[in-house]
């Protein structure tokens, strides 16, 4: 059965019976629309019928509420509700008619969801699995998925699907008892979102475009040492002196997984407790954070504290 803006309000005026205030059907209606991102439901209905916003939300994968405008809209409607309970009313809302909707608070975890769904279509592609079964490594998974660019959903408009086409690299577990024929899978990947009202969303469409096994990845420098120490690596990223650095290098970074905690996208360093005053100072003003994001290959070629022992 159909799924609109109706249904939901049934739910916010049920689910309010219990709240601050209660909440009336016609009023629902009104903040429902709100969330999806109008000011009223006449609003709404006109975007409907513009073919502008989906006839039925029950066929929507993705929604980003906009919680920003529920919350001036019940302020204008009189609502004594804090943003914190209307967020919850909403979110029941449509976790009671509309189950298989992922309701997102913001375009970033949006973009974090689809990483995933991304990671996972390239994880199960036909191309990829036969690259995987040339290589020795599989035995134990696959170290990560990564990601190269960062996903930009929000650039979809209704009128035009946005398609991103960026390099993924599949790192394999290295089996010793075999051979070494590579460990690692350079891929191209195709990334669509369809975009079908002001906040409703299809799941990415994902195209392995190709698959290739890096079977010279790390010949070259088989035998060298790493070639540099983590200050010296991090002043790189920084764009600072390495002796000023060196202050930092003791710095132990977060690893950054996907919501599922299975993917590996990077490390996340965080200089609070490292950096002196007048370090920190030159880093706020320069990047404006005390953080720093790095690739899953930044230890790569980064020697440690032990070396050569």
């Amino acid at each position: 059965m159909a799924v609109g803006i109706t249904d939901l309000a049934h739910s916010l005026r049920k689910n309010s019976a219990a709240s601050t205030a209660a909440i009336s059907l016609s009023h629902g209606q009104h903040l429902v629309c709100a969330a999806l991102g109008y000011k009223s439901l006449t609003a709404f209905q006109a975007a409907q019928n513009a073919e502008q916003e989906p006839q039925s939300l029950d066929g929507v994968p993705h929604v980003v509420a906009d919680y920003d405008l529920l919350v001036e809209r019940a302020a204008e409607l009189k609502f004594p509700h804090s943003q914190t309970e209307l967020r919850k009313l909403m979110d029941a809302a449509f976790a009671e008619r509309l189950p298989r909707t992922k309701l997102h608070s913001s375009y970033d975890g949006l973009a974090a969801e689809f990483h995933d769904l991304v990671q996972h279509a390239v994880f199960s592609d036909d191309r990829v699995n036969d690259e995987m079964a040339n290589a020795n490594a599989n035995y134990d998974g696959v170290d990560e998925v990564y990601l190269e660019n960062d996903l930009e959903p929000d650039k979809a408009t209704i009128e035009q699907p946005y398609t991103e086409t960026m390099p993924v690299q599949v790192t394999l577990g290295l089996d010793l008892e075999r051979p070494y024929s590579g460990h690692q899978i350079k891929c191209q990947a195709a990334v669509t979102t369809v975009r079908l009202g002001r906040r409703c969303f299809e799941a990415p469409e994902v195209e392995v475009l190709s698959a290739v096994l890096d079977q010279d990845w790390g010949d070259d420098d088989e035998d060298s040492a790493p070639v540099k120490t983590k200050a010296e690596a991090l002043a790189e990223e920084l764009g600072i002196s390495v002796a000023e650095a060196e202050e930092l290098a003791d710095a132990e970074p977060m690893e950054l997984t996907g919501h599922s905690g299975e993917s590996f996208s990077g490390y996340e360093f965080d200089f609070t407790r490292y950096a002196s005053p007048k370090l920190a100072a030159k880093l706020m003003k320069k990047r404006g954070s005390l953080q720093l994001r790095v690739g899953p290959s930044f230890y790569d070629g980064v020697r440690n504290a032990d070396f050569p022992n």
